[in-house]
């Protein structure tokens, strides 16, 4: 089977549920992004040990996007996090505000990374976390961060996606992982809000 139609049925499960990283998108200041097939998710930063990384008491969440931006296979990595939005647009638009507190912060788009300069692997399998090295030799730790009920389901579309874009040599321990998960079903509710993160052992 081509890995074109591997990403395919990846993409699929969010078909129909536009993910918060794809309405930015659709906004119109990223023409080139608005409708290329992607695959994303929530995920929260932690160190190596499975820790959370804290940024003034709060988890460092991110949202990341892979997608075909050019081509029918995989080509980049969107990487997007919740920023203030501005004093001037707060007033500029103060009813929808207060109507709508949790929308102060807004998802902005942070880095664009061709997937030739970034290498995507399985951290933990159990605690579904990942391990994003970049072409300068950096690694970052992420863990999913998803309802409960889609956990499972999600991380099983990104084992996939890992299977997908190692090298023929390197997906023997991946694809053991997915014979371990079950198959796949039509994911629910992307778009609902994410579980709480897990506190940090002290």
């Amino acid at each position: 089977m081509s890995s074109e139609l591997d990403f395919k049925k990846i993409t699929p499960s969010q078909k129909f549920i536009m993910g918060d990283l794809q309405r930015l998108l659709n906004q119109g200041e990223y023409a080139l992004f608005a409708s290329v097939p992607m695959f994303e998710s929530r995920f929260v930063q932690i160190n190596q040990r499975g820790e959370l990384i804290n940024l003034h008491n709060r988890p460092t969440c991110v949202t990341i996007g892979v997608c075909a931006a050019s081509s029918p296979m995989p080509s980049g990595m969107l990487l997007a996090h919740k920023v203030p939005v501005s004093p001037q647009e707060i007033m500029a638009n103060l009813q929808k505000f207060s109507e709508h507190p949790s929308q102060v912060e807004q998802l902005a788009l942070s880095r664009f990374l061709p997937l030739k300069f970034v290498e995507l692997s399985v951290h933990s399998t159990d605690k579904k976390q990942l391990m994003l090295k970049l072409v300068n030799g950096r690694s970052y730790y992420l863990e999913l961060c998803a309802p409960p009920d889609q956990q499972q389901q999600l991380f099983h579309h990104w084992l996939k996606l890992i299977s997908l874009l190692k090298r023929p040599e390197d997906t023997s321990n991946t694809n053991k992982l997915l014979l371990n998960k079950p198959p796949p079903t039509r994911v629910e509710g992307e778009g609902q809000p994410s579980a709480a993160p897990r506190k940090q052992s002290g």
